[in-house]
């Protein structure tokens, strides 16, 4: 029998392939500490379940069995013609065996259902949950109330919103202004929003909404930048002046978790001009005055919450009222890419690289000497 630790060792190594090692492991851990039955709702179309898609589901599902995740396979949720589910449920339940993957077969109209399933994943297997009939009960938003899984992933074809070409990595359904224009999208893709609006509504939990296709679902699971789209509700977004209303300790430790650095000791009692923080301190930033110009001191997101478009939700309230800004940022930090779609200008200089938005030319070689000059904020 092979050496647990050398297989996810070896699963692990190969995961750098669609991304970090360090974002593999981040996220494989945080998987891992979930209960079993939590870690994955994912609900498959039917179309995933031929060739060739069929066999890149179940060489993501090895890598996941090896790593000791079973994720809850869902068939049937969204389609009105149950008469084939049971034949999609058996096919795939066949090419699981051929993979020697563990896993069993249930239905949702069989009787503690729930039960049987949180027993099942916690014992290794995968359970495939076959969804034929249309009870009160039996729908995919009660069998994700009482699952609560850490992410619903939408496997289908497509593997994600697309316009003109280019992929949309985040919708925010709650924004109207945010959502592709109807034409835009087919018939199924705007049940798929419909569906998550209505889940997001009713859920009170925190869960990750995704469509993606079997050929990028591990680079959606396993990295920041993820591969297929996200549905969410846009996070909230609160400004304020100063920390009146802010929980310093809190905040702190925020900043500090995700620079994985220690403030100094003086760093919140410098004078602010505005501080926006999500409303669970997941992502935020200060603004305060360098050079006579608004200059971005700090600008975070917890790397639990990396690739959920909070920082998008972050930017957007800070550039409301705050037309015109600086900041910097050092030259080996995996955020510069993104910094770079946001900016309007750049100059690197030594160890940085400065960026603006929204300054006049003559203000930009202060601010450039005025960033590069200013004192560390870190221990």
């Amino acid at each position: 029998m092979p050496n647990n630790d050398l297989v996810q060792a070896t699963v692990m190594r190969s995961l750098m392939a669609v991304g970090s090692g360090s974002e593999a492991k981040f996220y494989a851990d945080i998987f891992q500490n979930l209960a079993p039955e939590r870690f994955a709702l994912i609900v498959i179309d039917p179309r995933c379940l031929a060739s060739p898609l069929l066999e890149a589901f179940i060489s993501d599902l090895k890598i996941l069995s090896n790593l000791g995740l079973t994720p809850i396979l869902v068939i049937g949720a969204l389609h009105a013609d149950k008469s084939n589910v049971r034949f999609q449920g058996q096919r795939l339940c066949q090419a699981l065996d051929r993979a020697k993957i563990k896993m069993v077969k249930l239905n949702c109209a069989s009787y503690q259902f729930i039960s049987d399933v949180r027993n099942q994943a916690k014992s290794g297997y995968f359970v495939v949950l076959e969804m034929t009939e249309y009870k009160v009960g039996l729908d995919l938003q009660n069998i994700a109330d009482q699952l609560q899984p850490a992410k619903i992933v939408f496997l289908q074809p497509s593997g994600g919103f697309q316009i003109g070409g280019k992929r949309l990595a985040v919708v925010n359904v709650d924004r109207p202004d945010n959502l592709p224009a109807e034409n835009e999208l087919s018939k199924g893709q705007l049940k798929f929003i419909e569906t998550v609006k209505s889940m997001i509504g009713k859920s009170d939990y925190k869960c990750t909404y995704v469509i993606v296709s079997p050929l990028n679902l591990l680079s959606e699971l396993f990295t920041v930048r993820g591969a297929g789209t996200m549905l969410r509700r846009g996070a909230r977004v609160k400004c304020h002046k100063n920390y009146k209303y802010v929980k310093k300790r809190a905040l702190k430790d925020a900043i500090e978790t995700a620079f994985d650095r220690k403030l100094l000791p003086d760093y919140l009692r410098r004078p602010i001009s505005k501080i926006c923080l999500e409303e669970k301190l997941r992502g935020g930033a200060i603004v305060t005055q360098l050079a006579g110009l608004p200059y971005l001191s700090k600008f975070w997101v917890a790397q639990e919450a990396q690739g959920e478009g909070i920082a998008r939700d972050i930017w957007q309230v800070l550039r409301e009222d705050t037309p015109a800004f600086f900041w910097r940022s050092r030259n080996n930090n995996p955020f510069n890419n993104w910094y770079m779609k946001m900016c309007e200008g750049m100059q690197v200089s030594g160890d940085w690289r400065v960026f603006w938005i929204g300054l006049d030319a003559s203000d930009v070689p202060d601010a450039v000497h005025a960033a590069v000059s200013s004192a560390n904020d870190f221990k």
